[in-house]
Parts: structure tokens; sequence; C-alpha cells
């Protein structure tokens, strides 16, 4: 009778055992598919924000970001693409574009009044984009040259950048070229504008910042 009692008990327990195992495994299972469906739906929405505002050529996000911008290419290294433009033949600003898993997306967009009439054969006003860009604009280009401090700036004849469709700006920007340098500078920093046959100086201004 004892041994019968021991072994309905012992079954008993065994049942409530499997039972407790499925509960845990039921319970296992469904954390799981839970963790499953977070990450899924976490990696949805990760997707939605990454692909917003990406696109295939920098140029598109660019124009995605600003309407009506004539577009001054300048350099693309690796994952950064850097632009000039020209808005309204009012308003010259500079532009980086960074590449992502997703494709091209604008950056710090900088831009500035100017008037073109007023830009004469000397040095003229400085426009400063982020910590590292310093840029303006100079007539006969290819006659003169920048330095700010040490550092020789690069020089851009910007009717040869414009897009074919750009006849009025071209007509409105024929002698002007835009001179850069791309480096972090500290303010009084000297800037030249020398003549390149002989290296005299045109024009001088100190950089402030």
């Amino acid at each position: 009778m004892c041994y019968v009692l021991k072994e309905g008990v012992s079954k008993i327990r065994m049942h409530h055992q499997y039972y407790l195992y499925k509960q845990v495994m039921h319970l296992k299972k469904r954390g799981i598919l839970s963790f499953a469906i977070t990450i899924l739906l976490l990696l949805a929405v990760w997707m939605m924000v990454g692909k917003a505002g990406a696109y295939d050529e920098p140029e598109e996000a660019l124009h995605a970001t600003e309407e009506g911008l004539t577009l001054i290419p300048v350099q693309q290294v690796d994952k950064e693409a850097l632009f000039f433009f020209i808005k309204d033949d009012r308003h010259i600003g500079a532009a980086k574009v960074q590449k992502g898993i997703f494709g091209w997306k604008a950056g710090m967009m900088s831009m500035n009044l100017l008037d073109t009439e007023r830009i004469g054969g000397e040095l003229n006003r400085l426009f400063v984009h982020g910590d590292d860009l310093v840029y303006s604009l100079v007539r006969k280009g290819d006659e003169r040259s920048v330095k700010v401090g040490d550092e020789k700036a690069t020089m851009l004849n910007v009717k040869s950048l414009l897009p074919e469709e750009s006849e009025f700006i071209k007509l409105r920007w024929n002698d002007l070229y835009v001179w850069y340098i791309e480096k972090s500078f500290h303010s009084h920093k000297e800037i030249k504008l020398l003549h390149k046959p002989d290296g005299e100086v045109i024009d001088s201004m100190v950089l402030k910042r």
C-alpha cells in the first residue's frame, strides 16, 4: 500500500515538474519572440530614419535641402563632398555633404548676401564656413593668387564650373573666381593677394574670427 502511494506521489510530482517545465519553455519562447519583434521594429525605424534625407548623389541632397541653388562642385574625397553655390544671383554659400550607409546627406550649409558689382581688384569680404573653411571672391584669378599665412589658397574659375544651363549667371559671374582654403586657422592670420608673375602684394588684410 505504501509503495503504491509513493509511486502515485512520484507520478504526480513528475507530471507537475513536466507541467512547470512546459510553462517555463513557453514563457522563454514568448520572451524570445517578443525580443525578436522588438529588434525588428527598432531595425525598421532605424532604416526609415537613415533613409530619410539620403540620396544617391550629393547634388540631389543639396537640391532637396534648399531650392534654387546653382551648384559649384569643388571636390569629393572619400565620403565627403564640398560645394559652393549661388542662389538668386545675390547669395553665395558653401555646403558639405556626407555619404553614409543609405546615401548622401546634406550637412552644414552657410549662405551670405553678395553684390558682385562691388567686387573689385582687391581682397573682398571674407566668408567662414564651420571651423575649417575660409573663402571669398576675387577678379582676375588667373593672374593672381591668395595666401593665408603661409598657406596658398585654391583658386576656382566660377564660370568654368557652372552648369551649361546657367547662362545668365555665367554672364554676371564671368570674370569672378572663388578662392578657398580648408584648414583651421586662428585669428589674426594675414591674407595676401599676390600678382602671380612677380609675387607683388596687391592687397592684404587680417583674418579675424
